[in-house]
């Protein structure tokens, strides 16, 4: 029954310090899960669990490549911000006066004895006043509309893009330096990087760039 060789290290050629670089990484990395217990406003006890890691010197430099952040979808802050802009609005919003205005124009204002407003019946005044404040305000809320639309189709075009260069480019890189990485070996005693079968050395430090770009050369 034959046997597979051991990994041989292409500087040293020796086997008894060589490792595969995804076993030592786990041996100098230690992961735990902390819960965290708050009360919210209601009283109600809520709990979190918070994943942290801790690495050795050896284990920072020998990290797999970083998985790239999917693009945020430029919905989800329009959508906190309108949420924000509303609960303003119901707060602190002028135009909530409008309808008290026009109700005092037509309603109260006839059966006060208020004088006449250049020429005009009180009443008509500040009907016309509260009007004209409305129609303001709906203007200023319009264009406001308009504006943010415009902004919010050119995120949405900018997050398209985005979207793109990640599936087709960002993602597979990725996806192809994991690969790579998966197949390194690391010998102790030289502290170099390498892969089974090849003869190039990368050093410690520069592994993260070879990942990216396999064809660097420390």
């Amino acid at each position: 029954m034959s046997t597979s060789a051991l990994p041989t290290c292409p500087k040293c050629k020796q086997t008894d310090q060589v490792q595969k670089v995804s076993a030592l990484y786990g041996l100098n990395t230690k992961e735990w899960i902390e819960t965290r217990t708050v009360t919210d406003h209601d009283g109600q006890i809520r709990s979190t669990d918070e994943k942290h890691q801790a690495h050795t010197l050896l284990g920072q430099k020998l990290k797999p490549p970083e998985k790239p952040g999917l693009p945020v979808h430029p919905g989800i802050w329009y959508g906190l911000g309108l949420g924000v802009v509303l609960i303003l609005l119901s707060f602190f919003c002028p135009f909530l006066l409008v309808p008290i205005l026009i109700a005092a124009g037509i309603f109260v204002a006839p059966s006060l004895e208020i004088p006449a407003i250049a020429g005009q019946p009180a009443w008509v005044v500040i009907a016309g006043l509260g009007l004209c404040l409305g129609l303001l305000g709906l203007a200023a809320l319009v264009s406001g509309g308009v504006v943010v639309k415009r902004r919010f189709d050119r995120s949405q075009a900018g997050y398209q893009e985005k979207k793109v260069q990640y599936e087709r480019q960002d993602l597979p890189r990725w996806e192809s330096a994991m690969r790579r990485w998966n197949e390194l070996y690391f010998c102790l005693r030289d502290e170099t990087v390498f892969v089974l079968g090849e003869e190039k050395l990368i050093r410690i430090d520069d592994m993260q760039k070879y990942l990216i770009d396999p064809s660097y050369r420390s």
